[in-house]
């Protein structure tokens, strides 16, 4: 079963693409521009509010947000049958027959993994 999305706000950022707030869960919503959706439970209003109208939705984010949720969830994942990206739950956007899921192998997607040859 799909997980609620939040409706999102797109922003001027070079890494961010939109934003997101749900106040009756207090849960931030974030929408890289590399595709990837976190949500981050337990902020409070006025931290969205601040990154809303921040100068840098970048610099704010680095400064306020990452790293300072420990429930943080990566909302995307990939297809097992054709690695398409999407929400996971969601039905496949591109094959249709397979829900986008995290990569058990290591709790992350292929997002965050890292390219063979890089180090972690």
């Amino acid at each position: 079963m799909p997980a609620e999305k939040i409706p999102m706000t797109t922003v001027t950022s070079s890494n961010i693409h939109a934003i997101g707030y749900d106040a009756s869960r207090m849960t931030l919503a974030v929408h890289f521009r590399n595709g990837a959706i976190w949500h981050y439970p337990g902020a409070w209003q006025a931290l969205y509010d601040g990154f809303a109208r921040a100068e840098s939705i970048g610099k704010f984010f680095n400064t306020h947000i990452k790293g300072k949720f420990t429930g943080a969830e990566k909302m995307t994942g990939t297809c097992p049958a054709c690695g398409d990206i999407g929400w996971i739950g969601d039905t496949c956007a591109d094959c249709g027959c397979q829900r986008y899921v995290r990569d058990e192998r290591d709790g992350r997607t292929a997002y965050e993994r890292p390219r063979q040859g890089s180090e972690v």
